[in-house]
């Protein structure tokens, strides 16, 4: 497998003297708070695929009238009333709170996980579900509050911004403020932003003001706003749904995968990279079929073209032979060690069996380079060394 991406060539050849932009900006006196210590003998050097519930989306959800909006129960605990879409069933409410910020840095030191990436809820649907009018305070209001989680653990946590579908340009503008203020490294979109080439190109403003500041993106199955076309209905089964659910989300995800891979839409944005969670859903089971026929349609080099993307197992971590295959037919140089840790502490608050099921399915050089080398490798590219 070639390990030359079109990053790594750009970065060697004409990038290679660029001066990088500053790693953090102003967050007030969060800056100068003390930092946590790294825990020693670090496994894994990122988590790539969190989630970080703010205190901003508790006070947004408590004060609606409708959902997703929070609710307190009889028995006096808040929990998310959500509306099914697309990608997410809403189900009985689930507990909501903000984060435990000490809490998740002992789960990642007593399993030598040095650093994750904190992101937005984005799984949530708000795109599709929220008006822009208020997403735009709302996401501005989580951005900042991230910025102080990051600024207050510099040596823990990288972070990416909330940004909305429905206002590209805004969006970019965000993007700017998130890379120039807050010290972020890119950020968080909905996956069916990008079902269709179509509904990709809506959001060039925004990989426009990516490019300029190499961004990544971290892209999590979701519908997005309705603005953006060529998204999948929203299909409710009414039958069997606890598999129908899993159905409807791996096809998205593969949807997403073939779009961001193997149409034209990244091509003008080759400092910008892209991770698509859960190992891209099927992408993976069908590259056998994908590249002969895309090679028949005059597509030329289709794996090279779906190899542009990252990929991160997230619950599927706990999938030992859905990652083998995943590493044997995309390459485990482009997969990053990823464990959908939730809001609350993850599944269970443990990454453990996340960590016990890669240490059996792959082998050591793979474990190497999705515990270790890709992201250093990434963050190279961000301008982070760690």
């Amino acid at each position: 497998m070639n390990n030359v991406t079109r990053r790594s060539f750009l970065v060697k050849s004409s990038l290679a003297a660029a001066t990088l932009l500053p790693l953090y900006g102003r967050v007030g006196a969060a800056q100068s708070a003390p930092t946590a210590v790294k825990p020693a003998g670090a496994r894994v050097l990122v988590d790539w695929h969190s989630h970080y519930a703010s205190r901003a989306e508790v006070r947004f959800f408590s004060d609606r009238g409708q959902a997703p909006r929070i609710v307190t129960s009889s028995d006096g605990i808040a929990r998310l009333q959500n509306v099914d879409t697309a990608s997410f069933a809403a189900g009985t409410p689930a507990v909501f709170s903000p984060s435990d910020i000490p809490a998740r840095l002992r789960h990642l030191d007593q399993n030598g996980i040095q650093h994750q990436l904190l992101t937005q809820t984005v799984a949530l649907g708000l795109d599709a579900t929220v008006p822009i009018e208020d997403l735009r305070p709302l996401f501005r209001a989580f951005n900042d509050e991230l910025a102080e989680v990051v600024h207050r653990y510099p040596d823990r946590f990288f972070g990416v911004a909330a940004l909305p579908t429905a206002d590209p340009q805004w969006a970019a503008e965000e993007l700017s403020r998130a890379h120039r203020d807050l010290g972020f490294i890119g950020g968080s979109l909905p996956l069916n932003a990008f079902s269709t080439l179509e509904g990709a190109r809506t959001l060039a403003p925004l990989f426009a003001a990516a490019q300029t500041y190499r961004s990544h993106f971290f892209i999590h199955r979701a519908p997005a706003s309705s603005h953006v076309p060529g998204q999948p209905p929203v299909v409710i089964p009414t039958d069997t749904d606890y598999a129908r659910w899993t159905l409807i989300s791996n096809s998205h995800l593969a949807a997403g995968g073939i779009t961001l891979g193997l149409t034209d839409f990244l091509d003008p944005y080759p400092d910008v990279t892209v991770q698509v969670i859960m190992l891209a859903g099927f992408l993976p089971y069908l590259i056998d079929a994908i590249v002969p026929a895309a090679q028949k349609a005059g597509v030329k080099d289709p794996l090279q073209r779906l190899r542009r993307l990252y990929i991160d197992p997230g619950p599927y971590s706990r999938i030992g032979d859905w990652v083998e295959l995943a590493a044997s037919k995309l390459g485990a140089d482009r997969i990053l060690f990823g464990t959908d840790y939730g809001v609350n502490g993850g599944t269970n608050g443990d990454v453990a069996p996340a960590i016990a099921t890669l240490d059996q399915a792959l082998t050591p050089q793979q474990r190497q380079l999705i515990y270790i080398d890709n992201s250093r490798t990434l963050l190279k590219l961000k301008g982070r060394t760690v």
